[in-house]
């Protein structure tokens, strides 16, 4: 644990002392503030609505987190690559598992500082109304297990590619077909992969108030998959070279 920690600060530090992290982390906030401020917006001067006002900025996140998650996550090891500090890693006394989860954590914990500054949207709200902590909680673990699987996706793909750029592209096609899947999971054709893989049908419960288990195993096994296979990466790197 000592050496996944070490990691993973190393590589917090690392982004929050350059621009990248920062210009993230500000599109965001402009992102998602936008969407709540547009909400209250729309119900000034009417009878409102039963959805809370903070529902549609967590949900519009997991769509934002579609072009910024992989900004983050596309370093990881092409980062390292082209520092050429790869082959030191690779060297290094580090268990393959220590060094995945490092870079996972890095990735997760600069994604949760997103997700924390959304934190003033049920704050405002609470000020001026009543918040259903329930239907909160769920919106905010939805969000937060769509952040834990876009950084395995992103560290794993980050992996098996030279150039930083190169893992963006990919990473961002890989979540954006999967939303893909799930905006034609009532299609005919694409209906049943649709409902299974699709992000949408996934997460769209949480922000709805509903915790299913079907729904969280999903990401959890989504996320474990990606870093079982980035470490079967970093061996196969490890062995042949």
């Amino acid at each position: 644990m000592r050496m996944i920690w070490t990691i993973s600060r190393r590589d917090l530090l690392q982004a929050f002392t350059t621009p990248l992290a920062w210009l993230v982390l500000a599109c965001w906030c402009m992102l998602t503030n936008g969407v709540f401020m547009w909400g209250l917006y729309q119900v000034h001067g009417t009878a409102g609505s039963s959805t809370p006002l903070f529902v549609n900025a967590l949900y519009a996140g997991v769509f934002f987190l579609t072009l910024l998650a992989p900004a983050l996550s596309m370093t990881s090891f092409s980062g390292e690559r082209m520092q050429g500090t790869m082959q030191l890693l690779l060297t290094a006394p580090i268990r393959e598992w220590h060094l995945v989860a490092g870079k996972f954590f890095g990735v997760f914990g600069v994604l949760l500082a997103l997700v924390a500054a959304t934190l003033v949207h049920p704050l405002v709200l609470a000020l001026i109304s009543s918040v259903q902590v329930p239907h909160l909680l769920a919106g905010y673990l939805g969000l937060t297990l769509v952040c834990a699987f876009f950084s395995a996706l992103g560290v794993w793909i980050s992996l098996l590619v030279d150039t930083p750029i190169a893992a963006y592209v990919i990473t961002f096609a890989v979540i954006a077909l999967l939303i893909l899947l799930g905006v034609l999971e009532h299609t005919p054709f694409f209906g049943p992969l649709g409902q299974a893989l699709g992000l949408t049908p996934r997460v769209g419960p949480f922000f709805r108030g509903e915790v299913r288990m079907g729904n969280v195993t999903f990401f959890l096994a989504a996320t474990t998959a990606c870093l079982v296979m980035a470490q079967a990466s970093l061996s196969a790197r490890r062995i042949h070279g």
